[in-house]
């Protein structure tokens, strides 16, 4: 379960091929679920007919990857930013005019509404795509990888942009990403997915500073350093993602875990899949064993 709270930013982060995109794309109804539900304002929203969906789907929309691919080549920004703006009763020149001041909200002029996304930097483009799922004034937002197709500069202009809009807008945002570096700098709480299951939840500093789960201790160890000219060793980061799940009810990661190995492998992470309810102070952490993970952490550090 994961419960995403009004005007927050939850990272949802994890390997390739660990769900992240699958749940965004589920979060807006993109799939449906084979098991459970995506519950926004009480409304399921798989369910329903097709005008309920519709009006719920107002309230959600997504920023993709890839700004190349997100844009019609043959549409101006005119013309793929107006489809946005059927649902209101506005006149041409109201429209035009909410064209106009959307465009300044993204970083962008007037002069670029007639212009065809080939005539634009990917920076550009992203902050159109931005601008497209503004139309509709929606309340959620899913961004799937939005800056990793971009320069290092520019991505941090474009998450900046996010972050003023989200404020200035009182927007909600699921943040896609496989970058720590970004949900450290970006989110609020930050979501740790692997296999499909959601293995540690909390707040920024808990997941970066005090994570309890092998395989969170894992990616932040595989995570690039800025300190040129020292040497990183990295112990942990062994094995690549098996896309066979676990038998019977083992927990996902048992095959993978350093700590596992490190306590002697404990029969009970192949016999008992660990418990990922939240507790008192909404962390989730499904491990048989993280109160011994810091400990363990530091040890393997040391070694």
């Amino acid at each position: 379960d994961l419960d995403v709270f009004p005007k927050e930013t939850v990272g949802l982060v994890g390997e390739s091929g660990s769900g992240k995109t699958t749940l965004g794309r589920a979060i807006l109804g993109l799939y449906k679920p084979s098991a459970g539900q995506v519950v926004f304002g009480g409304q399921d929203v798989s369910s329903g007919d097709a005008a309920a969906r519709q009006k719920l789907h107002r309230n959600l929309q997504m920023v993709f990857q890839n700004p190349f691919a997100s844009l019609n080549p043959f549409r101006t920004v005119r013309s793929a930013l107006s489809d946005g703006f059927a649902h209101r009763s506005l006149s041409r020149a109201e429209r035009d005019a909410a064209l106009v001041s959307l465009m300044e909200q993204v970083g962008l002029n007037e002069s670029m509404l007639d212009r065809y996304p080939h005539e634009f930097s990917g920076g550009q483009r992203q902050r159109v795509v931005l601008a497209r799922a503004l139309t509709v004034e929606p309340g959620v937002i899913v961004a799937d990888e939005p800056v990793s197709a971009l320069d290092v500069s520019i991505q941090a202009q474009v998450l900046n942009l996010l972050g003023d809009l989200k404020k200035r807008l009182g927007l909600t945002l699921v943040f896609v990403t496989h970058d720590l570096r970004v949900v450290n700098f970006f989110c609020d709480r930050i979501a740790v997915m692997y296999m499909g299951r959601l293995v540690e939840l909390g707040t920024r500093k808990q997941i970066m500073e005090e994570s309890r789960h092998p395989y969170t201790r894992m990616l932040l160890s595989a995570a690039p350093r800025d300190e040129p000219g020292v040497e990183i060793d990295r112990p942990w980061v062994k094995n690549e993602l098996d896309a066979t799940a676990p038998l019977g009810n083992a927990c996902n990661f048992a095959a993978r875990c350093w700590a596992r190995q490190a306590l002697g492998n404990p029969e009970r992470c192949m016999t008992e899949r660990p418990e990922d309810h939240p507790r008192e102070d909404g962390r989730v952490v499904a491990c048989h064993f993280e109160e011994q993970i810091p400990a363990l952490a530091a040890a393997e550090t040391a070694r």
